[in-house]
């Protein structure tokens, strides 16, 4: 089994970093051509499209433990930031709701409690106290992935609306810092 896991993680990163080497060799090929204005017109031409394959980009971002914040930056560039901020949201909304109930589903809690048992309790016995300021503050952490906070809520049994007020409340903080703060420079 991790031998197994090690593999997944491992094609999932060489196919991450083959799709930022395809953006990038694009992007260098065709510096010319690509500019901001044209992709802007290009998702504007293609929004039927776009806003949905992003949407679904965002809320399976989740599953994958890779990062949201390029995509939230991406967002800028492809949308104005009002609705980049809203497709965001959604995003994190529907990326929270499916980890937390995808934790349940692979029974995550009886691994957790079985593997790391010390953890555990300290983990639980901190968010008994005080579940949504630990939410909301590990959300607006940038180097820690939100997604794990909400695995581990979900495996405590903490409600989902209260891991989704504090992730809106983190990460939407924090988005919005990074969407308008980097459409100021486009």
């Amino acid at each position: 089994m991790a031998e197994q896991s090690t593999r997944f993680k491992r094609k999932t990163f060489i196919a991450w970093l083959l799709v930022v080497a395809v953006a990038l060799t694009l992007f260098m090929a065709y510096q010319d051509r690509i500019d901001v204005n044209w992709i802007r017109g290009l998702v504007h031409d293609n929004r039927l499209l776009i806003i949905p394959c992003y949407l679904l980009l965002l809320s399976l971002l989740g599953l994958t433990f890779i990062p949201s914040t390029p995509f939230a930056i991406a967002g800028v560039i492809l949308f104005d930031p009002t609705l980049a901020y809203f497709l965001n949201l959604v995003g994190i909304i529907t990326s929270s709701t499916i980890v937390f109930h995808f934790a349940g589903f692979l029974g995550l809690r009886d691994a957790f409690e079985t593997r790391y048992p010390e953890q555990t309790k300290k983990v639980r016995r901190a968010l008994d106290r005080k579940e949504l300021p630990i939410i909301i503050g590990w959300s607006f952490f940038p180097v820690v992935p939100t997604d794990l906070i909400i695995y581990v809520a979900s495996t405590l049994e903490i409600p989902l609306w209260k891991c989704l007020l504090g992730v809106l409340l983190g990460e939407g903080t924090l988005n919005a810092f990074y969407i308008f703060s980097v459409n100021a420079t486009f």
